[in-house]
């Protein structure tokens, strides 16, 4: 009896190993694993946690996935400096790479992907926002006994199928987010300017005016220093944009919780529709 707990107590161990690796030595996916996919709203990427399995590399991980070393940094910094098998690699999954059904006459080729719903998704927004669908029909096929008006945080829906032999480049497309890149500028300026600074920090309020340059990164504020940097972070994306301080909060924005006015380009940035939105900033 002894040895049959110690049996059951061994199998349970590598059992959870297994589950923290995805593939094996010599394939990245394989026919038993199944790809849990979530939206990140900050990329607008739907990410595939890959754990590292033993003899893999992070730049095996790369290639199966059509990245290169340092499209898999911008998402796991991290991992820059060290990782080792267990540990979760944040990797993109391209829509037209997940296939409403797998080819009949290689099933074995195919893997199956699921999509985990996130507390405030709706499965009209998943279809039509996250997955780019024309319709829900391919969802229903998928799911005939689910009932789209009584979903819940964490619950899972199949969303189609993904071949084994990995992503090519090609299809992966830009990888950092376009702004983001574009604002690399005055990002490590403000590295530069603000190293060993006493910064000042505050939560509020950000608003915008039509009005304003559309190709620059600007900024009105009511205390830091004119020509300054400012550091605006949108905690809904958890994008990080810098700006130029070029002048004070005019008295037409009455509202005192609005702690800084954004330019045009900083808007599309940050994707917002309303005239007002939170942020944290940063200035010194």
């Amino acid at each position: 009896m002894k040895h049959f707990f110690l049996t059951l107590l061994a199998l349970a161990f590598w059992g959870s190993i297994r589950a923290q690796a995805t593939g094996d030595s010599l394939y990245y996916l394989r026919p038993v694993d199944t790809m849990e996919v979530y939206n990140d709203v900050a990329s607008g990427h739907i990410l595939f946690d890959h754990f590292i399995a033993n003899g893999q590399t992070l730049f095996g991980i790369s290639q199966f996935y059509g990245l290169s070393l340092e499209d898999v940094y911008q998402l796991n910094p991290k991992l820059r400096t060290k990782y080792a098998p267990g540990d979760k690699v944040k990797v993109p999954i391209p829509r037209r790479m997940i296939r409403p059904s797998p080819a009949q006459d290689s099933l074995a080729w195919f893997v199956p992907v699921h999509y985990r719903m996130r507390k405030g998704e709706t499965f009209f927004g998943l279809y039509k926002r996250i997955l780019q669908l024309p319709d829900p029909t391919s969802l229903n096929n998928l799911n005939p006994e689910l009932d789209p008006s009584r979903l819940a945080p964490d619950q899972i829906i199949a969303i189609g199928y993904m071949k084994l032999d990995g992503i090519p480049k090609a299809m992966q497309g830009e990888i950092i987010d376009p702004y983001v890149r574009r604002n690399r500028g005055l990002r490590e300026l403000w590295n530069l300017r603000t190293k060993d600074k006493k910064m000042h920090s505050a939560n509020g309020k950000a608003a915008w005016l039509s009005k304003g340059d559309p190709g620059k990164w600007m900024a009105l504020h009511r205390t830091a220093p004119i020509n300054s940097l400012i550091e605006i972070e949108d905690p809904r994306s958890r994008k990080i944009i810098y700006a130029r301080v070029v002048g004070r909060i005019p008295e037409q924005v009455n509202d005192p919780n609005v702690i800084v006015v954004v330019s045009p380009l900083l808007v599309r940035a940050f994707g917002v529709r309303d005239k007002h939105f939170y942020v944290r900033t940063r200035h010194f």
